[in-house]
Formats: structure tokens, C-alpha cells, sequence
């Protein structure tokens, strides 16, 4: 059937349960024309390392241009809709999962056509969606006005990687216009043995023989400067490229919203990052290579009409052979090209995850079991290296067994012309060479679909983070901060319960407040959307009594605010360069801090300031990372403070000092305490909330 052909080819398999939904929702997108990246589909269904739900699904289609409605339904309502509808399933009885259910076939096999992204199409029976679809809940959708089509997405894609080049655009006219002389020279060689077996030997011209060879000692000599010229515009253009292509990707990387690094491993941005290099390696090979190859068919197939006619037709007719061969693998290439990348980000993830908990690993011996799983990853990776690489060598096989083919028949042809006296043997001579030339540039060109292939897959990997929104960072710009009303928040990640039902209270500038909680109840959540990395789904932020924090500059709001987590996340510096996060330091700021009394802790370093903290601040210990944290938040003199756990790290001098330090900046901040217990708390916070069960539950006022 027609539908069923137009389904094939949009349906986008994955290969675990936890992508199921996203992969129904791409496959749909596909299916009615869109072109929406897997990234995005991620993000705003709230998928994350464990899959999403029928909510997070509901919440992103409604989000790329869709009316949706999730319902509850049977199999005779399935049947009369008609129309595709993503489906909650259970697998085995035990593996939640999702299916699109694209149609059901009454006038045939009277089963579903199913689009399983575990499986790939197959059809159900009635029996057996009865026997799996025990929720009977369902997502139907349909675009809408503000669904966006292909032809939108493919304009930015073009917009994107031009943009990327149009610097380069001298430089690669210089690369090609020497490529072209290049090229032209390297047929001299050629001419060259012609004239000297066909006419300057037989004929004995001593002084055209040597004048011939100056001439062409010229030429060579003259081809091997050009060469070193354009590798060296090859070289700029490749440093000039990388640089930008690099800055342009990673820059846009950190402007994405913090929500959006909460979802995501590690080694997948590494691996993204990485696939730089494939784009640029494609770009050298398509105006280095690529152009010397067209060059060299054209110029060989005038050569070769000038000699021989005949010959340049049978070249014309065999060459387009070589071209089916590799271009009938093509769809087989991108689908495993696009199997490694997945697997590399994976495996760079296991990678990064392992080193980064070496210390969980070795503290309960479990060595053996993280190698043996890194062993099935890593050998996962490795196979999907291994069937590209067959893939590739069954290419390269098959088009050299026609390239062999066509370099017989040339000879064959070639020779016998010269047995029958139509053709000289330097004409011959001069034939083979050209020849040579043409299938080498023959079977180059051809083969540059492999890695144009494996270069689209890596700009399409990155475009999906490069066209996700940014974070909004204009808005109106405050001098100060007096309070700050949280008025009937709510808050939930895409796809998941409600964390926040209608939470209400104040935070006045002179006072500490506290937050009381258990693990998991929202605190730190609280704090994310207090810096205004989150934002609520219903309520508002009014900061002042009269400015909605959403209308106010990101830029402004963060300067005015700064946190103490209990984790410190520290760089690769010394101590200086983690408290100012800046290349220029304000002294003055600095010495205001160390009268706050952490010159002890600066003294007991050392190298003091100059302390280096070594990769993630190994060369501290937990209290020294989280007093470093404190000089950190204060040097930035913020006029909000929120602390995560303030003390957590510390011993019960330090614990002492940071509290009596908190009583000293109170008078001109805002203070908000986070914390699962009271402690010494109770004695120094003006007021004390508890967080339970999505609400305010509880209020203390000393």
C-alpha cells in the first residue's frame, strides 16, 4: 500500500525502551512532513534516562505544532479513528513502552499496522493488542497551523552550515584555481611520453629532447610549489574553519537553558563536540580532493577525445556504473554511520561515568563488574565500527572489480587499435596514464558520498542542539533586590507528577529564611527556579512587590544573586581563578572577603590565592571546597543568597564561623537557608518553612 511505503520510510527505529516515546513522536513527525530532532523531542517531553510518560508526550506535541488529547479507548474506537495514535503498552508483562498504532487493515489481514520503535512495522493481531494494551490509554495527534514542515528545517539547516563558510570562500576559490593547475600539470607527464616515444626519440631531435625535458623539469617543479601553496591554504582554511565551527557549536552549547543539561550525559556533548572535525574533514575533501577529481574527469575525457573518440564514449558509458554501485549502499551508510556516532556517545558517556565514580567503584571492590560492563559497551561500540567498515570494504570491493573491468577494456581497446595502425604507441602510452587518472578520479568521486554521508549525520546530530531555543537573556535591568514574592507556584518536570502545587511565601531583604525538607521533596528544584534557571509552570515570581522575575534580565537577575551548593563544582585552576571566575580581579572585593575572616583558611594553603585545586578540586578536601564555595558566592557581592546545605562539609570550628557569618551578612541581603534539618538553624533564621507533599506545610516565626 501507498500509506504503508510512505511509514517505512519515516519510521525511525531505536534501539531501548527508554527512547520508545520520543521515537513514536519523531517517527510521526516524519510521517506528516516535519523534521523535529530527537534532541528537541527529548527536551520537551522531559525524556530522560529513564524514558518519559504519556504526559511528557502530550506536553511536547502540543509544544512542535500539534492538537493532541490524551484518552482512554478500545479496540473498536482504534479501529474507527483511522488515523495514526501512539499507544501505552506492556511488553512481556513487565516493559512499559510505546507503539504507534498507524491503521487498521479491514480489508485485508484485519490486523493493526503497528510501528514498534523497538522492533521496526509489523502487524498486530486484535488478540494480541488486547493482550499488551492493558491501560487502553492512547495520545492522538494532529498538526496544526503551527507545525513546522521539512522545507522550514532543511532552510536553517542551509542557512547554518553557509554561514559556517562564507569566510572561507576566498580561500577555497585559490584552493580550487590551484587545484586546477595542479591538475593541468599532472597531465604534462602524459603529453610528455607521447612526444618523446611517438616523435623525439624515433626522429633522434637531441636539441627538442633536451629543451622538451627543461621544459618539463619546469613543469614538475612548478607542480610541486603549487602543491606546497595549497596545503598550505588547505592548512588556513582548516584552522580557520575548526576555530569557528567550534566556538559557533560550543557557544551555543552554554547560552542553552540549564534544564536542558540536567536531561543530558556528559559524553554525548563530547561526542557532539568531536563530530566537528568530521564536518571539516568532508569540507577539505570536497575542495581539495573532490574538485581536483571533477577536474581530472574533465580534463582526462578531453584528452582522451582528442586521441580517441571512441574511447571517451565507452570511458562516458562505463563511469556512471561505478556511481549505482556506491550510491545503491547509500541508505545502508547513513543508517550505519549513524549507528556509530550513537554508540561513541555511549560509550564516551560509560566512559566519563566510570572515571568520574572510580571512588564508589574501588570503595566496594566492584572492578570486575564496571569492566565487564565498559567490555559490552565498548564492545557494542566496536561492532557497529565493524559492520560500517564491511559495509565500506563490500563498496570499495565491488567498484574496484568494475574499475579493473573498465581498465581492461580501455587496454583491450586501446592495443588493438595500435595492431591496426589507427593509434601510435605513444598514444598509447598516453592513453593508459590518462586512464589511470580518470578511473582514480572516478572511483574518488564516487567514494565522497561515504564520508558526505557520515559528515550529514554528524551537522544533523549537532544541528539538534545548535537550533534549540536559547536561553531569553533581555529584559528589564533592577539595582536592587528587597524582597521576593512566590505566589501559587507550580512546578513539574515535563512528563513527571507535580513537584510544587501552589507554594506561596516571602523573602524579605534582612532576614534569614529557612527551608526545611526531606531528599527529593524540591528544595534545590526551588533554588533552580529562584536563579531563574527553571521556570514555574503556573504562579509568579514578583521581586519587589511589582516586577515579574521573568520580565527581568537574566544577566541582571544572576548578577544580583549568587548560590553556596552543597556540591562546589570547581575547574582545573588555581584558587584565584575559581573565586573570581574572571580574567580581571577586583581587589577590593577580595580584601572585603578576607575580613570576613577566611584569611585562616587562605593561610593555611600553600601557595594561598595561587593553590591550584587540580581537576575537580582533588587537591582540596570537602570543607576546604565548600569555604572556597563561600568566597566564591561573596566575592561576587550578590544581594540574594541562597545556601544548599551551607555547612554540610564542614567540622564544628568552621560550621561556627560560617554560622556567626551568615549573621553578619544578614542585614544588607536577602538570606534563604536550604536544609533537611534544623541544627543551629533555628537559633539564627527570622523564619522557618517546611516543604511537604508539594506544599507549604508548616509555618515557624521567631
Amino acid at each position: 500500500m501507498k500509506e504503508n511505503k510512505l511509514i517505512q520510510n519515516t519510521f525511525s527505529l531505536q534501539k531501548d525502551h527508554t527512547d520508545c516515546g520520543v521515537g513514536c513522536l519523531q517517527s510521526l513527525v516524519k510521517y506528516y512532513g516535519g523534521n523535529i530532532s530527537l534532541e528537541t523531542l527529548r527536551e520537551k517531553s522531559g525524556t530522560g534516562k529513564t524514558g518519559t510518560t504519556l504526559l511528557g508526550l502530550y506536553q511536547c506535541v502540543r509544544e512542535i505544532g500539534f492538537d493532541a488529547e490524551g484518552c482512554e479507548a478500545d479496540i473498536d474506537a482504534l479501529i474507527k479513528h483511522r488515523e495514526p495514535v501512539i499507544l501505552h503498552v506492556i511488553i512481556d508483562q513487565k516493559f512499559e513502552h510505546y507503539v504507534i498504532c498507524y491503521s487498521y487493515n479491514d480489508s485485508g489481514n484485519n490486523q493493526f499496522y503497528i510501528g514498534d520503535p523497538a522492533k521496526g512495522l509489523e502487524y498486530w493481531t486484535k488478540e494480541y493488542l488486547e493482550e499488551v494494551w492493558l491501560s487502553k490509554t492512547c495520545l492522538t495527534l494532529k498538526p496544526n497551523t503551527q507545525f513546522k514542515r521539512i522545507a522550514e528545517t532543511q532552510e536553517k539547516k542551509k542557512k547554518w552550515i553557509k554561514n559556517l563558510i562564507k569566510e572561507d570562500q576566498e580561500t577555497i576559490y585559490i584552493i580550487i584555481f590551484l587545484g586546477l593547475v595542479f591538475t593541468l600539470l599532472g597531465m604534462s607527464m602524459s603529453i610528455f611520453s607521447q612526444k618523446l616515444i611517438d616523435d623525439i626519440l624515433p626522429k633522434k631531435k637531441n636539441g627538442l629532447l633536451l629543451l622538451s625535458i627543461s621544459f618539463l623539469g619546469f613543469l614538475l617543479f612548478a607542480r610541486v610549489g603549487l602543491q606546497a601553496l595549497r596545503e598550505l591554504y588547505i592548512i588556513k582554511q582548516n584552522k580557520s574553519f575548526n576555530e569557528r565551527i567550534n566556538k559557533r557549536f560550543y557557544h551555543t552549547l552554554l547560552h542553552l537553558p540549564k534544564i536542558f543539561f540536567d536531561t543530558r550525559k556528559i559524553g554525548d556533548f563530547v561526542a557532539r563536540l568531536n563530530d566537528t572535525q568530521r564536518i571539516q574533514t568532508v569540507i577539505k575533501q570536497l575542495i581539495t580532493n573532490s574538485v581536483v577529481d571533477i577536474l581530472g574527469i574533465l580534463v582526462s575525457l578531453g584528452f582522451l577525445f582528442f586521441y580517441s573518440w571512441k574511447l571517451a564514449l565507452v570511458c562516458i558509458m562505463i563511469t556512471p556504473v561505478v556511481f549505482y554501485i556506491i550510491f545503491s549502499f547509500n541508505k545502508k551508510i547513513v543508517e550505519a554511520q549513524r549507528n556509530v556516532m550513537q554508540s561513541y556517545s555511549i560509550n564516551e558517556s560509560n566512559y566519563i561515568d566510570n572515571i568520574k565514580g572510580i571512588d564508589v567503584i574501588k570503595s566496594f571492590s566492584k572492578q570486575h563488574l564496571f569492566g565487564k560492563k565498559n567490555d559490552v559497551i565498548f564492545g557494542f561500540f566496536q561492532t557497529k565500527i565493524f559492520e560500517l567498515g564491511k559495509l565500506n570494504l563490500t563498496i570499495s570491493f565491488y567498484s574496484g572489480l568494475v574499475m579493473v573491468i573498465f581498465l581492461l577494456i580501455i587496454l583491450g581497446f586501446s592495443s588493438y587499435n595500435v595492431l591496426n595502425n589507427t593509434l601510435k604507441i605513444g598514444e598509447l602510452m598516453a592513453i593508459i596514464g590518462i586512464s589511470s587518472s580518470l578511473l582514480a578520479s572516478t572511483t574518488n568521486l564516487a567514494l565522497v558520498t561515504i564520508p558526505i554521508q557520515e559528515a550529514k549525520v554528524a551537522f544533523d546530530r549537532m544541528f539538534e542542539y545548535s537550533s534549540l531555543e536559547q536561553e531569553k537573556t533581555e529584559g528589564i535591568e533592577i539595582e536592587s533586590i528587597k524582597s521576593i514574592d512566590l505566589n501559587n507556584i507550580d512546578f513539574r518536570f515535563n512528563g513527571r507528577s507535580r513537584l510544587f502545587n501552589q507554594i506561596s511565601f516571602t523573602l524579605k531583604k534582612g532576614h534569614i529564611t529557612c527551608l526545611l525538607g526531606k531528599s527529593g521533596c524540591g528544595k534545590t528544584t526551588l533554588t533552580e527556579i529562584l536563579q531563574k534557571n527553571y521556570l514555574p509552570e503556573n504562579g509568579e515570581v514578583i521581586i519587589n512587590k511589582d516586577i515579574n522575575l521573568k520580565d527581568i534580565s537574566i544577566i541582571n537577575w544572576r548578577n544580583l544573586v549568587s548560590i553556596v551548593p552543597q556540591n562546589i563544582q570547581l575547574f582545573n585552576g588555581n584558587l584565584l581563578e575559581n573565586i573570581t571566575l574572571s580574567e580581571q580581579i577586583n581587589e577590593s572585593q577580595l580584601h572585603q572577603i578576607m575580613l570576613l575572616g577566611f584569611d585562616k583558611f587562605i593561610n593555611s594553603l600553600p601557595h594561598g590565592f595561587l593553590t591550584l585545586v587540580g581537576e575537580e578540586g582533588i587537591n582540596l578536601s570537602g570543607g576546604q571546597k565548600q569555604l572556597l564555595g563561600w568566597m566564591r558566592a561573596l566575592y561576587h557581592n550578590p544581594q540574594f543568597l541562597i545556601l544548599d546545605e551551607p555547612t554540610s562539609s564542614l567540622d564544628k570550628e568552621n560550621r561556627k564561623f560560617i554560622y556567626e557569618l551568615i549573621q553578619k551578612l544578614k542585614s544588607d541581603k536577602t538570606i534563604l537557608i536550604i536544609s533537611h534539618h534544623l541544627e543551629n538553624l533555628k537559633e539564627i533564621s527570622d523564619e522557618i518553612l517546611i516543604i511537604n507533599h508539594t506544599k507549604i506545610s508548616e509555618l515557624i516565626t521567631n
